[in-house]
């Protein structure tokens, strides 16, 4: 059978291949940040690392109690990461290869391959005929030439708004002016355009916006989108699938800077309580000295630290705190699974096809009430193409053959819950025409060089090269050809 290209017809033939629901199916939250390597965060233990040294003491936990794995990849930039995770396929069939380099449609009017078109079968098309209630929150930056819609989403959250609906919010200061005068309200951390899809309160509207205030905090407001949706779902007896697309680690313009320029604009300030475990945040205060949104305003700010990447990451870990007190006061937590990731290499690694430096990302997974399950360190080789056949077998869901519709990703569920020891012997990067393979001791990189990967260096980047071929051990002679044939 060739594979079903078009949306209608996959899931009117997929639809007797899902398995029926499972007495009580877990819940499942993907968080994903946005360009942070895995060495950035303390669990890997890296000698080296971005800047100055987060501290992740919930991550860590979850990790250690959950588990994380040492080496997972993505895509070295954003674009092609997020088609991967979603489909589950590789760029030679999403047609992604990198940020604006995508296959051309073979249809009427030409353009780009919609990632909705050339791979139909996403992660919200899985949830939805596992019988899920699911929500995309964040980022999209995979929705391009197709509206989200066509991902299988109950709702959405997004910030900033949608691509085809830019320039419709109500608000002035989100109307993307670039001039003398007016910023570019591409403003997703301080004083964040939120565009809300599907809410129940809007039941007349596909969409709505949310107005705020230039001291609201995007990530804030997403997470109280989400646990709104949490309650919801619950209160409704459903199962929720929460994938949420942080924007913390991704640079930005901070809308209240007198700079204007990209950089990690601050969070609000944190205190983390190492005795009872708790973290408190002091509210920010943001008062500008002028018209808001102009170049020539200054801009007083309290409670809100340095521009660093550091206070980015560790604003994750506190949101990690949020979604596991969240999940207790809800009676969720023991059925609930939550994964942790980042689509991309921070910057200055990011983009790069040297060695693992752009798609090294972390990989964390907590499940307190799944048994047997995995416990802290895993060293294993995965891809994010592994989320969506893993959601498959979490959820409950029986997937298309390969002869039916191509899929690359592999699940991790049986090794995560111990059924099977092994997961994949191979691994796959990409970034436009460079491709990256790596198996357990040998990795090629995108610009060709061979290096061995037996073990990962205390820096996670000085990894030994091997330039005589003739020289490799027996893994590395099987995995060389395992690697070519890739």
């Amino acid at each position: 059978m060739k594979p079903l290209q078009h949306l209608g017809l996959l899931i009117f033939a997929l639809s007797p291949l899902f398995a029926q629901a499972k007495d009580q199916q877990p819940n499942v939250i993907i968080v994903m940040a946005d360009d942070i390597s895995a060495r950035d965060f303390p669990i890997y233990e890296s000698t080296r690392c971005y800047g100055e040294r987060a501290s992740t003491p919930v991550i860590d936990r979850l990790a250690k109690e959950g588990c994380y794995l040492t080496t997972a990849w993505s895509s070295t930039v954003c674009m092609p990461t997020r088609a991967m995770l979603m489909s589950g396929r590789y760029a030679h069939l999403t047609k992604w290869w990198d940020n604006g380099e995508f296959g051309k449609a073979k249809r009427r009017g030409g353009g780009i391959y919609e990632v909705a078109v050339s791979s139909p079968l996403t992660i919200g098309h899985v949830a939805r005929h596992a019988g899920y209630r699911s929500i995309w929150v964040g980022k999209t930056h995979v929705t391009t030439g197709s509206s989200y819609t066509k991902f299988a989403f109950d709702e959405g959250v997004f910030t900033p708004g949608e691509p085809d609906v830019r320039g419709t919010s109500p608000y002035d200061h989100f109307k993307n002016v670039k001039n003398k005068e007016f910023w570019n309200s591409d403003s997703f951390l301080w004083w964040p355009e939120v565009q809300v899809a599907n809410h129940p309160s809007h039941p007349d509207k596909p969409f709505s916006w949310q107005e705020t205030k230039i001291s609201d905090y995007g990530p804030d407001i997403e997470l109280e989108r989400i646990f709104d949706f949490m309650e919801r779902s619950k209160a409704q007896d459903k199962p929720f699938f929460v994938y949420h697309t942080s924007h913390l680690g991704h640079q930005a313009v901070d809308m209240a800077s007198p700079r204007h320029n990209m950089t990690w604009p601050g969070t609000p300030k944190l205190t983390w309580n190492a005795e009872s475990k708790t973290y408190t945040r002091h509210e920010p205060k943001i008062t500008p000295r002028g018209p808001v949104n102009t170049l020539s305003t200054t801009y007083e700010k309290e409670n809100i630290t340095p521009d660093e990447l550091k206070y980015q990451i560790e604003y994750l870990d506190y949101q990690m705190w949020q979604y596991i007190n969240k999940l207790k006061t809800m009676g969720e937590l023991e059925n609930t699974i939550v994964i942790f990731t980042s689509d991309n290499a921070t910057k200055g690694w990011k983009a790069s096809v040297e060695k693992q430096r752009g798609v090294h990302v972390p990989f964390v997974v907590y499940a307190p009430g799944q048994s047997p399950f995995v416990q802290g360190k895993q060293n294993i080789i995965a891809d994010l193409s592994d989320m969506l056949p893993t959601l498959a077998d979490i959820m409950g869901t029986k997937l298309p053959t390969q002869d039916e519709y191509e899929l690359n990703g592999t699940s991790l569920w049986p090794y995560l819950t111990k059924q099977s020891d092994k997961h994949r012997e191979w691994i796959y990067g990409f970034k436009g025409n460079r491709q990256m393979v790596r198996g357990h001791h040998l990795l090629r990189d995108g610009k060709g060089a061979w290096w061995d990967a037996s073990e990962t260096p205390a820096n996670m980047d000085s990894f030994p090269q091997i330039t005589d071929l003739t020289s490799l051990s027996a893994d590395q002679q099987r995995e060389k050809v395992m690697i070519d044939d890739v």
